[in-house]
């Protein structure tokens, strides 16, 4: 394994060289190549864990493209998900959309799992573009924060009434099952308000997510890259490049 991939701790001596060589042998690709011919300008922000000796984590924008397919448009290797590197990598983010002329920046939507490094920087950053929270992670903090509070209640059941409160496509809809949880469980209320429903419920969310209400996609692309994350770090994006590499080519 050493033989071929180098040690975890050698591998971070030559990271600059190997970052100079992919620029000097690739000096026209650019990642937005095939986004702004393919993908919708529907953006997913998430992280993944490194499973190597060093640790830290991948943090990622990914998104679909016409075929709704898995299309990855940047990843980086950071020590830590915090909020300076999220902004440090969306910093670099913004750089890349700025400059795709056929898309207006203010169309891209933005979606995450509600990190507050993630809420921050789109705050800061995007000022102007929407940001989707993803419902199944909502769905999992209304059952840890909420409905451990109601212990005798059916946690299968709200969650379901909380599911058609976000896919509720009118505001008298969405008020309605909003009500029906209060009436039940009136601590829910401040959780609810906290998790900013303009933000992840339809009848409320005013930007366009084309259907779109889970982080699943990100979650495909950290799965995808499951055998990479345990390889010292230059073989790990290099395994990672190639991979985005064959697909693109498929």
């Amino acid at each position: 394994m050493n033989e071929i991939h180098g040690t975890d701790k050698g591998c971070y001596d030559i990271l600059r060289w190997y970052c100079r060589a992919v620029k000097e042998t690739n000096p026209l690709s650019v990642a937005e190549f095939g986004f702004v011919t393919g993908c919708r300008p529907l953006i997913f922000l998430d992280e993944t864990h490194i499973k190597n000796k060093f640790k830290g984590c991948i943090l990622l924008a990914v998104s679909k493209d016409a075929n709704d397919d898995l299309f990855t448009i940047a990843y980086s290797v950071v020590d830590a998900e915090n909020d300076i590197n999220w902004e440090w990598f969306c910093y670099h983010l913004r750089s890349v959309l700025l400059s795709c002329q056929s898309i207006p920046f203010n169309e891209y939507t933005f979606f995450s799992d509600r990190h507050p490094g993630i809420i921050k920087v789109v705050n800061l950053l995007f000022t102007g573009n929407h940001h989707a929270y993803c419902l199944r992670h909502l769905v999992d903090n209304f059952v840890k924060v909420v409905l451990q509070s109601y212990p005798k209640h059916n946690k299968k059941y709200w969650s379901s009434v909380f599911k058609k409160a976000a896919y509720a496509p009118s505001l008298q809809e969405h008020e309605q099952h909003i009500k029906n949880i209060l009436e039940s469980m009136p601590l829910a209320r401040d959780f609810i308000v906290n998790s900013e429903p303009q933000s992840w419920a339809n009848a409320l969310f005013l930007g366009n997510r084309w259907g779109v209400i889970n982080n699943n996609i990100a979650e495909c692309w950290n799965n995808w890259v499951k055998a990479a994350r345990y390889l010292p770090i230059v073989g790990m994006v290099d395994h990672i490049r190639v991979q985005i590499k064959n697909m693109m080519h498929q």
